[in-house]
């Protein structure tokens, strides 16, 4: 007999990820939009960068980048909002409007395949969520948008390598509901999950 839980799992990674809604309701009951990554959007990344924690900096690039030369800063938000979301890589972007109408990123999930391998079925996902709106259900709807994203981008496999020790971000991939392999090693998990059909 069919699990009916999975099932319903499986039924969240259906649809296009062009035709979803672009907004989303946080717990705290802000409304969130939501869009695929676009090349002019390394302001927005500049500004969730220079807004995050030095732990959340370090939990997403796996080491300590406090004090970067502005120019490194902006060079590679360049190089991470310059994709197309079909090929070589692809991000979703989660935006808040703040009292002045402006609005920031408060979360982004990535995926990039290896470099000169768009056809390769493995990408590298990862993500990052402002301080500010931890607990807030982001990381979930935006790993919801991103297989979305993967399936767009006719990927087969998400890899995930996380501090071993995070583990509301291993919490996170796991609860994407789908076959996942996980192995830790050196003060890394890493996370191989099966893309739906």
């Amino acid at each position: 007999m069919a699990d009916p839980l999975l099932k319903q799992r499986q039924d969240r990674y259906q649809q296009d990820i062009n035709r979803v809604r672009a907004w989303f309701k946080a717990r705290n009951g802000e409304t969130i939009t939501s869009r695929l990554i676009r090349p002019d959007d390394d302001k927005l990344l500049i500004d969730l960068y220079l807004r995050l924690s030095p732990e959340a900096r370090r939990r997403r690039f796996h080491q300590q980048v406090e004090n970067l030369d502005d120019e490194l800063i902006r060079e590679s938000a360049r190089l991470l909002a310059k994709v197309d979301n079909r090929t070589q890589g692809g991000a979703v972007l989660a935006l808040a409007t703040d009292e002045r109408g402006e609005q920031h990123a408060v979360g982004v999930a990535r995926l990039g395949r290896q470099l000169g391998k768009p056809d390769d079925p493995m990408a590298e996902a990862a993500i990052v969520i402002r301080d500010d709106y931890h607990g807030q259900g982001l990381g979930t709807e935006l790993l919801r948008r991103l297989v979305l994203l993967a399936k767009q981008m006719k990927v087969k496999q998400m890899q995930a390598v996380i501090e071993a020790d995070n583990a509301s971000a291993i919490r996170l991939f796991r609860e994407l509901g789908l076959p996942t392999k996980s192995d830790t090693s050196q003060g890394e998990t890493t996370l191989i999950i099966e893309m739906p059909e």
